[in-house]
C-alpha cells in the first residue's frame, strides 16, 4: 500500500464511510436537494435502497457538481474503483463534468488534492491510472463494453440525449457486486430510457427531482430568481420550456408524438367514464390481433365515447380474443346489428375474419396500410384512426382504462410529415426499436374509438353491410 493511501487510510477514514464527511473535506456545502441525492447513494452503498438512481433536474440547481462528488466518493470507498462518467458528448464529459470536477477540487483539503489529481481526459487516484474516473462518449454500443470491475459506479451525464441500448449495455456491466448506477440530467425528451425510469420503470429506480423554483427561492445566489421569473413571462408557467429548464420536469409531450401523457391521464379520470358513455349511441368492440409470441391480443369495448371493458391476452391464439369479444358482446346486451367490430384484419386477422360473418356481426376489417378517408391530411389508414382518437383525448372528449402501458404506448408513438405534406404513424417495428414493446393495447383502444358512423357521416344504429372499408 502506498504513502499516499496510508495518509487515506490514516486521515480520512471517516469519510469513506459517510459521504456527507467527504463533502466537509471538500469544502462543499450541499443544499437540501442535492443532500436528498447523496442520501440516495449512500443508502444504495449500505445496502438500504436500490442501487439504481436516477435525478432529473432543471437547470442550475448543481447536478453536475453533486455527480462529480458521488463519483469522488465511491472511487475512495474501494481501492482500484472505477468510475465511468458517459455523457452524448465528449464536451459534456471533459468540458463540463471534468471542469466541474477541477473547480471542486480547487477548494479541497490540501490532503485531499495529494490524492485526487483531475487531468484533462481523466480523474486520478493515488497516481494509479486505473484507479479513478473515465470519461467515455455516449455514441455507440461499444463504448459501453468492457468494464467488468467490482465496485463499479456508472454515470450517465445529460442522460435524456443517451440512447436505450447505450444504457442497456451499461446496465450489463453492473452484474459485479456493489455497482451503482446514476442516470441524471435535464429532462428534455421523453423518448429516452431516462423517461422510463420515472415511469414504466419506476418500480426499478430511486427517482428525485431537482426543482430550481426551489433552488431559488432557498439559495437564490446559485439560482436567480429572476432567470425564473424571465422564462415564466417569456413562455408561460405551463410551457414545455419552463418545465424543463425550471420544474425539472419531462415536457408534456414531444413535438413528433401523437398524443401526450398528460391529456391521456385526464381522460383515465374514473370520473368520466359514466358522462363519456352517454355523449353518443356508439357501440363498438376494437381489436388487436397478436402477430408474435410475446405480443398482446386486445379487446376494447367502447359505448358512446367510453371504454367500458377491455381484455388482454398474451401468449394465445387470436381466436380466443375474437370469442372474448363476443362474450363481452352478448354480456352488455348488445344485439348484433347495433355493434360494430372493428378488427385489425391484416396479416394473421385474414385467416380469422371468417368468425365474424359465420356470426352475422357487423365487421370493418381494418387495414392499417389502406386509404384514409382524409387522404389529404393522412398517408394511411392507421395514421388517421391514431389522429382522430388524438383530438378526444386532446379534448378530453373520451375515457380510457386507467392503465399505465395504455397510456405510455399512446403517449410515445411518433409521427412524421412525409414528401407529399402527409402525415404518417411510425410503424410498429420502428417503434419497437426504440425500446417499446410492441404497442397492441395502443391499437385495439385505437380501433375502438374509429368510429365509421362519424367518419362517413351516417346516423347512428349500425352498419347496414359488412365493411371493408381501407382495404387494399
Amino acid at each position: 500500500m502506498g504513502r499516499q493511501t496510508r495518509i487515506l487510510e490514516g486521515f480520512y477514514a471517516a469519510i469513506r464511510e459517510d459521504i456527507f464527511k467527504f463533502c466537509e473535506a471538500m469544502n462543499f456545502k450541499p443544499t437540501f436537494q442535492q443532500r436528498m441525492l447523496l442520501q440516495a447513494v449512500m443508502d444504495a452503498e449500505f445496502g438500504r435502497a436500490s442501487n439504481w438512481i436516477a435525478c432529473k433536474s432543471g437547470q442550475g440547481p448543481g447536478k453536475t457538481t453533486v455527480s462529480v462528488l458521488i463519483a469522488l466518493w465511491r472511487n475512495l470507498r474501494y481501492e482500484n474503483a472505477l468510475v465511468v462518467v458517459t455523457a452524448p458528448t465528449s464536451r459534456q464529459c471533459r468540458e463540463v463534468w471534468l471542469a466541474e470536477a477541477r473547480r471542486l477540487m480547487d477548494k479541497a483539503d490540501k490532503v485531499l488534492k495529494k490524492i485526487i489529481k483531475v487531468t484533462k481526459t481523466k480523474v486520478e487516484i493515488c497516481g494509479k491510472p486505473d484507479w479513478g474516473v473515465k470519461t467515455v462518449t455516449a455514441t455507440r454500443e461499444e463504448n459501453a463494453q468492457g468494464f467488468h470491475e467490482e465496485n463499479m459506479t456508472v454515470i450517465v451525464e445529460e442522460a435524456s440525449g443517451v440512447a436505450r441500448p447505450i444504457i442497456t449495455q451499461f446496465k450489463g456491466t453492473l452484474s459485479n457486486p456493489n455497482a451503482l448506477l446514476l442516470q441524471i440530467g435535464n429532462p428534455n425528451t421523453r423518448d429516452c430510457d431516462f423517461y422510463d425510469c420515472f415511469n414504466r420503470n419506476r418500480k426499478r429506480w430511486n427517482c428525485f427531482t431537482f426543482n430550481a423554483e426551489d433552488t431559488a427561492r432557498d439559495f437564490p445566489h446559485i439560482v436567480n430568481p429572476q432567470r425564473n421569473r424571465d422564462l415564466e413571462e417569456e413562455y408561460g408557467r405551463d410551457s414545455d420550456v419552463y418545465r424543463v429548464r425550471v420544474l425539472g420536469e419531462f415536457p408534456v409531450a414531444d413535438a413528433n408524438c401523437v398524443m401526450s401523457s398528460d391529456d391521456i391521464d385526464r381522460c383515465m379520470d374514473a370520473r368520466l367514464k359514466v358522462g363519456m358513455a352517454a355523449r353518443s349511441r356508439g357501440r363498438n368492440i376494437g381489436i388487436d390481433l397478436a402477430r408474435f409470441g410475446g405480443d398482446e391480443n386486445t379487446v376494447y369495448r367502447r359505448s358512446g365515447h367510453s371504454i367500458v371493458e377491455w381484455w388482454r391476452g398474451a401468449r394465445v391464439e387470436p381466436i380466443v380474443a375474437v370469442e372474448r369479444a363476443f362474450r363481452m358482446q352478448k354480456e352488455a346486451g348488445w344485439p348484433d346489428g347495433l355493434t360494430q367490430y372493428t378488427v385489425d384484419a391484416g396479416g394473421i386477422g385474414q385467416g380469422i375474419m371468417h368468425e365474424f360473418y359465420e356470426r352475422e356481426k357487423n365487421i370493418w376489417e381494418f387495414h392499417n396500410g389502406g386509404t384514409a378517408f382524409e387522404s389529404d391530411k393522412y398517408a394511411d389508414a392507421i395514421t388517421e384512426a391514431w389522429f382522430r382518437l388524438a383530438r378526444k383525448v386532446k379534448n378530453t372528449d373520451c375515457y380510457l382504462p386507467d392503465d399505465n402501458n395504455l397510456n405510455l404506448q399512446l403517449s410515445t408513438r411518433q409521427y412524421h410529415i412525409n414528401k407529399k405534406g402527409l402525415m404518417v404513424i411510425e410503424p410498429k417495428d420502428i417503434y419497437m426499436k426504440r425500446g417499446y414493446d410492441s404497442p397492441d393495447r395502443a391499437d385495439g383502444c385505437v380501433y375502438a374509438f374509429h368510429d365509421i358512423h362519424e367518419i362517413e357521416g351516417q346516423s347512428e344504429g349500425g352498419v347496414k353491410s359488412h365493411k371493408r372499408v381501407g382495404a387494399t
